[in-house]
């Protein structure tokens, strides 16, 4: 049997291998396309375009094989090339630019005019109108004492330093095809705007302003376009503003971007010609999450997105002309009224002052939409045709130069103020911190901001301490910087222990420690919260509105403020100025207005209205909780995360509820057995839950409604059924009826008595 075998694979081994094939029947077919080098030759019309590929490296492969795509210039684009450029023969061209236009010419992978608008190995046509060509931009040479308006810039040793000016990318080539600008809405009109003296009729393809006069050529190894016009590698949004051709225009926006800017060590990289090692560094621009002040990078050839986007789209800029920026600053605008100079703008003011000028899509600034163009920020800009003055489709987007200047909206709302006033910079942090300020910049709200001043953080109660009082440093320049305040350091008081009275971050240690950073950052925002309120504040009506920290500040002699913290203390804060902005408005304050610092306890027992007997009535119901280091106590069935009102029975009150047998004598309770303790504790804790309603409601003639207690007699589907009450509010009482049983009780006595998160309300009557 194995013998058998061994014959059987020796046959097929033989049958398989041993014959020799016929020469002629599989020679290669006559009529079978040529490589691309070959088709170029027999095509005609291109003996400088394989000239040029002759002195690169790019000859064989195209002679031989692999695959691509070739745009092809003809022997009279490259005539036409020369002319242009005042040069008299092709071999008077240097050799360093051929090679660039060849590199610029040549795209991996065989695309025909189908497969070139598939975007990223999704086969939807039209998507896409770019691709990576063979160009790289080679390393430069730049003067550290030229930058010195960039981020960082002190950081770095005077001197020259060697930029990867590529930062890694290769330089697209841009073409459109009618399938790709019907797709995306790209009219032919958009294109002539584009590109002056160029018209795109139906059927045309363009790579840039060149028409592509043979399309789809194909070849053994891939296609070839042949183009009336020679490309040298195109410059990039940021390089172009520095073109020949616009002389010292655009100058002063190039330094707005580059203060962006800072510079990166890369790598190290042997020099091919010295052998000498060098360092390579980037210029980095400042976008992205962390850092987000450009909504793109200029100067980056690729598109910015999660997934690789480059192919598919490319970004719009307007680019301000350095008259049209002078004459806005020194004209009649609110940058003006706070900066003299574009260079003393922070980074947070200048991003927002340029972000109108950044377009997500580069047809947002084409006629098609004109009266729709909205910028990365969705903001809607007021860009006209009148208003452009140059135009150049770049490698990554089309730059547009314009004789005006875009006014960012929210400089005219509540968050102009803490935006362009350095004296506000630490309540800007906070805001940002917290993430509302593009809230604050909603015209379809209304705001009203109580502006804190960086000098006012003085004394202000620690918003999650019972006793702790922080102060901001901003006598110690090492300490304190207005115009950076990424880093603030505060003085804390008053800590119980003591051993926590220190300055945060602890200035003397060698390494910043992020639990004290945070500590700091908290802090700050919660005292901020209580500065912000989500409505017009009318100071004469003698009211009060919530803020933003859920605690209640009332307002009233037309100038005056007092949050509960100010009124424990017997102060208030005085309006000093009022800026009217587009959605509300700010408030330049002399001080803080600050959160109680008391929790409900304590405010019971310091009242001058007389609640110990429900003071008892929490106490005998275990009701409350100790805080290590304070004589103030916590109430265990309240979720201070939210905000709560009590109607506080007076001793009065709860006298009452005793003699009609509600509830037992709170001294008597110790004295009985376990099991009437256990009912009594029960109903003193039903009693004291009865009173708190699960809303905060002062006096303000607005909280009208029904609303829960804590108190609950039943549980349906595990969830408690809280007791419903009906509240009428007035500016100087509140009624509360229960909506079961129709008793009602009226405020009396003492009224909006503020504590941490909860507004107390006195009455003489007890809920039923």
């Amino acid at each position: 049997m194995k013998h058998r075998n061994s014959i059987i694979i020796l046959f097929i081994i033989m049958t398989t291998f041993g014959c020799r094939p016929d020469s002629e029947e599989f020679a290669r077919p006559d009529n079978l396309a040529g490589t691309i080098y070959q088709q170029l030759e027999s095509m005609g019309g291109f003996e400088n375009y394989l000239k040029a590929l002759d002195q690169t490296p790019y000859k064989e492969p195209l002679e031989k094989g692999g695959s691509w795509t070739v745009f092809a210039p003809t022997d009279d684009a490259f005539e036409a090339y020369m002319t242009e450029n005042g040069i008299s023969t092709f071999e008077a061209i240097p050799e360093q630019t051929i090679l660039d236009i060849v590199d610029y010419s040549i795209i991996i992978d065989g695309w025909n005019t189908t497969t070139l608008t598939y975007f990223k190995s999704r086969f939807y046509l039209g998507q896409s109108f770019r691709r990576r060509t063979q160009f790289t931009a080679p390393n430069k040479i730049i003067n550290s004492d030229d930058y010195a308006h960039i981020d960082r810039w002190d950081e770095i040793e005077p001197g020259e330093y060697l930029i990867e000016d590529s930062n890694g990318r290769l330089k697209t080539t841009n073409y459109f095809i009618p399938s790709y600008m019907e797709v995306q809405g790209v009219e032919n009109s958009d294109y002539d705007y584009m590109f002056s003296g160029e018209t795109f009729n139906e059927g045309d393809m363009k790579v840039f302003g060149a028409n592509v006069s043979q399309q789809n050529v194909v070849a053994e190894n891939g296609i070839i376009y042949a183009l009336d016009k020679v490309f040298e590698p195109q410059k990039n949004l940021y390089d172009n503003l520095s073109s020949e051709e616009y002389g010292d225009k655009y100058s002063m926006f190039k330094k707005m971007l580059e203060r962006f800017s800072y510079l990166r060590y890369n790598r190290d990289e042997i020099n091919e010609e010295t052998g000498e090692t060098e360092e390579i560094y980037r210029l980095v621009f400042q976008t992205g999450i962390e850092n987000d002040y450009l909504p793109f990078n200029p100067y980056d050839e690729n598109y910015s997105t999660n997934i690789d986007g480059t192919e598919a789209q490319a970004w719009g800029l307007l680019a301000p002309t350095n008259d049209a920026l002078e004459n806005y600053l020194n004209g009649n605008s609110i940058l003006g009224e706070f900066y003299n100079s574009y260079d003393d703008m922070p980074l947070e003011v200048l991003g927002k002052f340029i972000s109108p000028f950044f377009f997500n899509d580069y047809y947002n600034i084409c006629p098609s939409s004109f009266g729709q163009s909205y910028d990365t920020s969705l903001g809607l800009v007021d860009f006209k045709e009148e208003h452009v003055v140059d135009k150049k489709f770049c490698s990554n987007g089309f730059f547009t130069g314009v004789n005006t200047v875009y006014t960012n909206s929210s400089f005219g709302t509540i968050m102009g103020p803490l935006l362009l006033d350095p004296n506000y910079s630490i309540m800007l942090q906070a805001v940002q911190g917290l993430k509302i300020d593009t809230a604050l910049e909603s015209k379809s709200v209304r705001f009203s901001m109580l502006g804190i001043r960086n000098d006012q953080f003085v004394n202000v109660a620690d918003p999650n301490s019972a006793t702790r009082t922080i102060t901001v440093i901003t006598d110690d320049p090492e300490l304190y910087d207005p115009t950076d305040t990424s880093l603030v350091y505060i003085r804390v008081e008053g800590d119980p222990s003591g051993g926590n009275n220190r300055v945060y971050p602890n200035p003397d240690d060698t390494s910043t420690y992020s639990a004290d950073v945070a500590y700091v950052k908290k802090t700050l925002e919660d005292i901020v919260l209580n500065q912000v309120i989500d409505e017009d504040i009318d100071f004469s009506s003698d009211n009060y509105y919530q803020t933003r920290s859920g605690e209640f500040v009332h307002v009233f002699g037309g100038n005056s403020a007092e949050g509960g913290g100010d009124i424990e203390k017997g102060e208030s804060a005085l309006v000093e100025n009022i800026q009217v902005t587009d959605n509300g408005n700010f408030y330049e304050m002399n001080s803080i207005t600050e959160r109680p610092t008391a929790f409900t306890y304590g405010a019971l027992e310091n009242s001058a209205t007389d609640f110990s007997s429900f003071i008892e009535v929490l106490e005998t119901a275990d009701a409350l909780i100790t805080i290590v280091g304070s004589d103030d106590k916590l109430i265990n069935f309240l979720n201070l995360t939210r905000t709560f009102t009590l109607f506080a029975p007076n001793n009065a009150a709860v006298a009452q509820a005793i003699s009609d047998g509600v509830i037992a004598e709170p001294s008597t309770v110790s004295g009985m057995g376990e099991l009437d303790k256990a009912t009594a504790k029960l109903n003193l804790l039903n009693f004291a839950k009865k009173h708190f309603i699960q809303q905060s409601l002062p006096t303000d003639g607005k909280s009208t409604g029904t609303f829960s207690s804590m108190y609950f007699s039943q549980i349906i589907d595990f969830a408690p059924v809280y007791d419903q009450f009906l509240v009428v509010n007035t500016t100087s009482s509140i009624t509360i009826t229960n909506e079961d049983s129709g008793e009602s009780v009226t405020t009396n006595g003492t009224t909006n008595l503020l504590s941490k998160r909860v507004v107390i309300h006195e009455i003489n009557n007890y809920i039923k």
